[in-house]
């Protein structure tokens, strides 16, 4: 006999992203239609409620226990401080929802929204989880074979070694869940695979996860050009060069489309070769495509909130509901805690000269 799934309840800031509410509600309307969610589970639709309303109808969402509304007027700008957001804006969809999650009305939070004020919200209103001193962004990203997880992209951008081993344990648990690795891969983000190589900070943390031992998977530092490969499954690096990395990829990838594409369009002999394929293409641009995996979680809080993009389409955000309600049903939160103070029990251990 099966053991039934426990009931979730996720918020959706349906007002933060670029592409308008419409977007957001149509991805809740995917997430019901495809069983991205259970069906005892519960969304939130957070954002001017007569507006949601009507959006519902459209996308021909029915009421019932599955769904409901929450009346939050106010739109954050994607120039909003953290502090001016939550100081003039208290009614704004993503606070509303980050203040629903911490006082237990929903188990997680999906927003397309402004990140600095996600991140700032999330970590004054949640406050970090025990063990951990500031939150990291896990990005699922794509390598030759499969996925893989890269974090901190963005949320702390100065981090410490510890906050790098904390990423490294943070990102491990993720790994399992999200991808379904048993036993996950981690490497450390760096300029050389050498022992010696990257600075005080890559090297007392390279010592911290060799003393893990057998907690984590640890294969050692990881170069640039090893991060696409098949090297690791887990690659951890601060949030300042991992935005970097992820904005540079994205970059690359419409630079390659703007190279390629009029050229094929307009050249019978590459038009006729693109032809021939297509087949390949296809499966390229399904394995490369971000709304696959389309929301990065901020790890480290007490409470699960997942970033989307702000530009994300419906694919996208009923992704990031995917896996938000994944990651509640691994019971992620729970093992990251218990591996989080194992981790400071080492840091402890090995203090720095």
């Amino acid at each position: 006999m099966e053991t039934p799934q426990a009931a979730h309840r996720i918020a959706v800031d349906c007002m933060g992203g670029d592409m308008g509410p419409s977007e957001a509600v149509a991805a809740v309307a995917i997430a019901l239609k495809e069983g991205l969610v259970g069906p005892q589970d519960h969304l939130v639709l957070v954002g001017n409620e007569e507006i949601l309303r009507l959006l519902a109808r459209e996308h021909r969402i029915r009421l019932s226990a599955n769904v409901s509304f929450r009346h939050a007027p106010a739109i954050i700008a994607p120039d909003d401080t953290p502090m001016t957001a939550m100081k003039g804006k208290k009614d704004a969809s993503m606070l509303v929802a980050v203040e629903m999650l911490k006082a237990g009305e929903v188990d997680a939070v999906v927003s397309t929204g402004n990140t600095k004020v996600l991140v700032g919200a999330g970590t004054i209103r949640l406050r970090a989880m025990e063990g951990a001193e500031r939150p990291a962004l896990a990005a699922i990203m794509p390598r030759r074979e499969g996925h893989f997880v890269m974090l901190d992209v963005g949320a702390n951008p100065e981090a410490t070694p510890e906050h790098l081993v904390h990423n490294a344990v943070l990102g491990r648990i993720y790994a399992q869940s999200a991808l379904g690795i048993a036993d996950p891969r981690v490497g450390l983000l760096t300029v050389g695979t050498e022992e010696g190589k990257g600075g005080d900070r890559i090297n007392r943390t390279h010592a911290l996860l060799k003393a893990m031992g057998e907690r984590i998977r640890y294969v050692g530092p990881v170069e640039g050009f090893d991060v696409f490969g098949n090297v690791c499954d887990v690659v951890v690096t601060d949030g300042f060069t991992g935005n970097i990395i992820i904005k540079t990829l994205e970059g690359m990838v419409y630079m390659v489309r703007d190279l390629v594409g009029p050229k094929v369009r307009y050249n019978p002999v590459y038009l006729a070769g693109g032809i021939a394929m297509f087949p390949l293409l296809r499966e390229l641009k399904g394995h490369l495509k971000p709304e696959r995996y389309g929301g990065a979680p901020l790890l480290g809080l007490n409470g699960l909130v997942m970033k989307a993009h702000g530009s994300s389409n419906r694919h996208g955000i009923a992704s990031a509901i995917r896996l938000g309600r994944e990651a509640l049903e691994a019971g992620a939160g729970r093992r990251m805690r218990e591996e989080l103070a194992a981790a400071n029990a080492v840091i402890a251990a090995h203090p720095a000269a």
